[in-house]
Formats: structure tokens, C-alpha cells, sequence
């Protein structure tokens, strides 16, 4: 089965900010841009967000990596290639430094599968989560072949009628606007912040910054 995306490009932190190991898992369309139901296709198809840069900025500010977690099925549809997500993603991270110089992407994951493929990195499944995770926290390699074994294998076993897992870190979270977003936060026991399509991830970082709040409550259809 054709691999996941990986781009990692991790950077040190803002001056100042807290060493708490929190991951900040976003979705793309949605959260940090402007989706469609036709896919983004191009980088001139991409519009950001009101003050979605501000928000990875100040997630950076406080301490938080930032881990972009996307499916992107029109990769395996023929639509279009991985050359082509690379120069969405590359305009993506161009007009976040441009409104925020700390709004800087560690990791974006971009799941190439549809739904038929049944991939563990395709969300709701958290595959990209946990390679995520292992990556930005443990320190794996990217080329390590166990995880990325794990991260495409399509026999991940999630017990969505069980209890919600305990997380790695209770920092981390996963912010997105579906409910497959929620899904994959879930299966991995993160704090969950659904939001507005229409209004993306900047409402939701006060929430996400104060480490008293258990995120929205969510369970996940089979």
C-alpha cells in the first residue's frame, strides 16, 4: 500500500517557552484553512483561516509542537500527486511565518487513502497520531521501520466501544472539525476541541492553553 506523507521539518522553540512535551495535533482544511468539498487542489485554492497563524503561533509560545494531521484521499483518486501537496503545504507554512514568525509546522502527516482502503492512517484511525507521537516525543526516526509499519498497516485494532485510552501526555491534544478528527484524538486519548469550519483553531486556544480543561466530551460511531 502506497506510504503516508511525511514532512518533518522540527525547530526549537520560542525563546522563554515552557518545556512541557505537549504535541498540538490540527487538522488542516477546517482548522487552519478554508475547506471545500471539492479539495484544495493548488496552492492558490489555499485561504487561511482568521488568525490561524496567531493561534499555531501562540500554541509555539506555550510550549506546544505542532503535529498537522491530514487525509488527503485525492492523492490515491488520481487527482493529484505528492508533488502537489508538497507545494500546497510549502505556501501553507510561507503565509503562516508571514503573519506569525513562531507559527512554524514540526510535522505535517497527509494520509493518501480513501475510506476502502482501511489504512491505519487514515482518521478516524489514529495511525498518524501515534507516529506523530513516537516521532516528536520518543525521538524515532522517520525511516524506522517499525513505525512505519504501524502507521500503515490496516489491521490497527481500535476497541471504539471501550473506554477512552489513557493519553501519552496529558497535554497533548487534537483539534479538528469531524468527527473523524475526533475520532483519531480519541482512539489516542487526547483532549478533544471540535471546531467551526467556518472559524478554525483560533477560538479554541485559550481552552487548549489552560491545562485544567478536559476538552469536549466525544464518542466515536463504529
Amino acid at each position: 500500500m502506497r506510504g503516508c506523507v511525511v514532512q518533518y521539518t522540527p525547530a526549537a522553540l520560542p525563546d522563554s517557552s515552557p518545556l512541557h512535551g505537549g504535541i498540538a495535533f490540527l487538522d488542516r482544511d477546517g482548522v487552519l484553512n478554508i475547506g471545500s468539498p471539492d479539495y484544495i487542489n493548488n496552492p492558490e485554492e489555499f485561504v487561511v483561516l482568521g488568525n490561524a497563524p496567531k493561534a499555531v503561533g501562540m500554541l509555539r509560545r506555550a510550549g506546544y509542537r505542532i503535529c498537522v494531521v491530514t487525509n488527503q484521499s485525492p492523492i490515491l483518486r488520481g487527482l493529484w500527486d505528492e508533488h502537489q501537496l508538497h507545494a500546497i503545504h510549502h505556501h501553507m507554512r510561507q503565509v503562516f511565518l508571514e503573519q506569525d514568525a513562531d507559527a512554524h509546522f514540526d510535522m505535517i502527516l497527509a494520509c493518501p487513502h480513501r475510506h476502502r482502503d482501511r489504512c491505519m492512517c487514515r482518521k478516524p484511525r489514529p495511525g498518524m497520531l501515534r507516529f506523530g507521537t513516537r516521532v516528536l516525543r520518543e525521538g524515532i526516526s522517520c525511516d524506522d521501520g517499525e513505525s512505519i509499519g504501524e502507521l500503515h498497516s490496516n489491521d490497527g485494532q481500535v476497541d471504539w466501544w471501550g473506554e477512552k485510552p489513557n493519553p501519552s501526555h496529558s497535554f497533548d491534544c487534537m483539534v479538528g472539525d469531524r468527527g473523524s478528527d475526533m475520532g483519531a484524538g480519541w482512539a489516542q486519548g487526547l483532549r478533544l476541541f471540535q471546531v467551526d469550519a467556518a472559524s478554525g483553531v483560533f477560538p479554541v486556544v485559550g481552552r487548549i492553553l489552560d491545562s485544567e480543561n478536559k476538552g469536549d466530551d466525544f464518542h466515536p460511531v463504529r
